[in-house]
């Protein structure tokens, strides 16, 4: 076998699983604490969906250049991956996007009054939660899924060690 196809492998696996993980459970947490609100969401809305489409299409992308034969379980663990950021992506980001809007705009029409906007306020809260966090849910099933591959990967490679 030669080495060029497994390293390329190995690199852009590490890339999309050391990105993911690091940005998710790194980066993203100390920018939460660090910056204000409103500049973290302005971040967020710039690097999510690059970030997403990076959980949506690289797990093809690593399915398409596997140097081992891939097996049922590493096939089941990079199409979980994929679906789980094209549902960040596709259903989970714009839900959330709107629903930030809607908050935005209850602060805006009602900034006057602060009863109202807490009563108009509180529901959208609610739902900004749940969407929230379903992509939480659906970001760690990605990493986990990606972490999974890894090991079946680890395993195909190991036959091509010397005893």
């Amino acid at each position: 076998m030669s080495l060029l196809k497994p390293t390329s492998h190995l690199l852009f696996y590490s890339f999309v699983f050391g990105g993911t993980t690091f940005y998710s459970y790194v980066a993203s947490p100390i920018a939460f604490k660090v910056l204000e609100k409103e500049q973290f969401s302005k971040l967020q809305n710039r690097v999510f969906p690059y970030f997403f489409q990076l959980q949506s299409f690289s797990p093809v992308i690593l399915a398409l250049s596997s140097p081992v034969t891939l097996t049922t379980g590493s096939l089941i663990a990079l199409t979980s991956a994929s679906v789980a950021g094209l549902t960040n992506l596709c259903i989970l980001l714009p839900w959330t996007r709107k629903v930030k809007e809607e908050r935005k705009d209850v602060a805006r029409k009602y900034k006057d009054d602060k009863e109202k906007i807490e009563e108009m306020d509180a529901p959208l809260r609610k739902e900004f939660g749940k969407s929230h966090g379903l992509s939480l849910l659906f970001n760690l099933a990605n990493a986990l899924s990606i972490l999974t591959y890894g090991v079946y990967l680890t395993k195909g490679l190991l036959k091509y060690v010397p005893k």
